[in-house]
């Protein structure tokens, strides 16, 4: 067997893995049938388009217009392409509904996506974690952003990916400026603008693996050179050239006879493809300082790391430096010596051989103490957030079976007034309360504790690791008049009426 074909196989299969991690989550969605929601009320739907088009209103206003996007601003987009695209006409109660199932699905509420492979180097199954949404809390509100990953997808499902996307989309922008089609270079100009932005997210990327890790960090930092930096030069060249193709036609563009619209929209389309490529050049230049600085201190950190773990002998920079400065190869006379002219004449001190025979042996030999540090456990930031909903899930679960102990019957609006009398109203301003009652009212019957526990979702499973072990506790969740409870800024829940059951087995 071909001993190339064999490295390719096997070396080369991680790299192919992480390259293909960025789609699994679009697969992974595009399997979820609407036609099981809601009785097929939403079969129309298609999920594939629905989640380009949502990922690239993230990137419109996370990447060009540099903010971030709450739950209320994606409904509102969500309930526009929903009824311009499919002619689907819904109520906002109805579009809550729909737009909050297919952002859980998007969000995997709130885990990241494992995409599990093989590695052949360790001969053991990876697991690989990639987000398509990432979240934030400032201000008691729910801050939503698109991730690097999600953004190299989105591009990726049009352009190559061994080629600098910014080249050729630079080579689109000089034809256009050569056919007169302004408004079309300003589009793709603000692709070019997206395409910095995305690089200087995978900049920031590598900052941060290459402060926890540094053997990682300079992988990371390998391949982001492999992969973005390589083109820098040609990209700026490609940047003036445009530039002065754009003065270029401001020079030669004149009005007719008279000073017509035509002529004015033409100026102002210029203009603003002009200002478009200032902006784009303005970031350009931004990443390259920060990847200058970013390449000093990868080589700063592999330089300390080699120090740390390997003993310099010769330090071929220094002497560089000293035979460059002085314009003398001297010297290396001290190092060709001893590789060409090794000394093969030995002596051995007499006195040594005094201590030799003097010498006295230990009585018994002395074993080495070998001290082995216990590795400490990585934990992972999803492993935390998991942790953290689950603790305020069973939280919430303990008060609710509690006050169905002490009452028959109540509804959501006098369970949060006695959470808010107990905890104070903060309480009520935890996301984790809000996904709770959102998730828990996805069923109208739960039984909680038992062997008979649901495992139907993420909640229940949650619930049921704390729970199976307890006496089982029915209760059955009736929906209310109407009245909607707001526990946080832009968070607002129906009211509900919870009754307590028997228990049958």
């Amino acid at each position: 067997m071909a001993v190339n074909m064999v490295n390719d196989i096997v070396s080369g299969h991680r790299a192919r893995m992480l390259n293909l991690k960025k789609y699994y989550p679009f697969f992974k969605l595009t399997e979820i049938s609407l036609s099981q929601f809601k009785d097929g009320k939403y079969e129309i739907l298609d999920m594939g388009y629905i989640v380009m088009g949502i990922l690239r209103f993230f990137i419109e206003e996370n990447n060009f217009n540099e903010k971030d996007v709450t739950y209320p601003e994606y409904l509102e987009f969500f309930h526009e392409l929903i009824s311009r695209d499919f002619g689907l006409l819904l109520s906002e109660e109805e579009n809550r509904e729909i737009g909050g199932y297919i952002f859980d699905k998007i969000k995997n509420d709130g885990r990241p996506f494992d995409f599990e492979y093989f590695d052949p180097v360790e001969r053991k199954k990876r697991i690989s974690r990639v987000r398509m949404i990432e979240s934030t809390i400032r201000d008691n509100i729910v801050w939503y952003t698109i991730s690097p990953d999600a953004v190299e997808f989105y591009l990726d499902t049009k352009e190559i990916k061994d080629e600098s996307r910014i080249s050729v989309q630079q080579l689109l922008l000089e034809k256009m400026i050569q056919a007169k089609n302004f408004k079309g270079g300003t589009e793709v100009v603000e692709r070019i603008n997206e395409e910095v932005s995305r690089l200087a997210l995978v900049q920031q990327d590598v900052m941060n693996t290459l402060a926890s890790d540094v053997f990682a960090g300079i992988e990371a930092y390998r391949d982001f050179v492999e992969t973005g930096m390589r083109w820098f030069d040609d990209e700026e060249k490609l940047f003036k050239k445009n530039s002065d193709l754009i003065k270029s036609a401001l020079e030669k563009i004149s009005p007719g006879g008279q000073a017509d619209a035509a002529y004015y929209k033409t100026i102002s389309e210029i203009y603003e493809l002009e200002n478009q490529l200032k902006v784009a050049m303005n970031r350009h230049a931004q990443l390259l300082g920060a990847c200058t600085h970013m390449q000093k201190l990868t080589d700063d950190a592999v330089r300390h790391a080699k120090l740390s773990q390997i003993r310099s002998h010769v330090d071929f920079t220094s002497l560089l430096k000293k035979m460059t400065e002085n314009g003398d190869a001297s010297v290396l006379i001290p190092l060709i010596n001893g590789i060409l002219k090794p000394n093969t004449k030995k002596t051995f001190n007499l006195n040594s051989i005094d201590e030799a025979l003097t010498m006295r042996p230990a009585r018994y030999q002395e074993i080495e103490k070998v001290s082995v540090k216990k590795q400490k456990e990585i934990i992972f930031e999803d492993e935390l957030e998991e942790k953290r909903i689950a603790d305020n899930y069973v939280f919430i679960m303990k008060n609710l079976i509690s006050a169905l102990h002490k009452k028959e019957a109540f509804t959501l609006e006098e369970f949060n007034l006695s959470m808010k009398n107990m905890y104070s109203e903060n309480v009520l301003k935890n996301a984790d309360y809000f996904s709770f009652f959102v998730n828990l009212c996805q069923k109208k019957k739960h039984i909680t504790g038992g062997a008979d526990m649901d495992s139907e979702s993420f909640m229940d499973d949650i619930l049921k690791k704390y729970f199976e072990n307890e006496a089982p506790v029915v209760f059955s969740i009736d929906e209310g008049n109407g009245k909607m409870l707001e526990l946080m800024d832009g968070c607002e829940v129906s009211d509900v009426t919870f009754h307590r059951e028997d228990y049958s087995n």
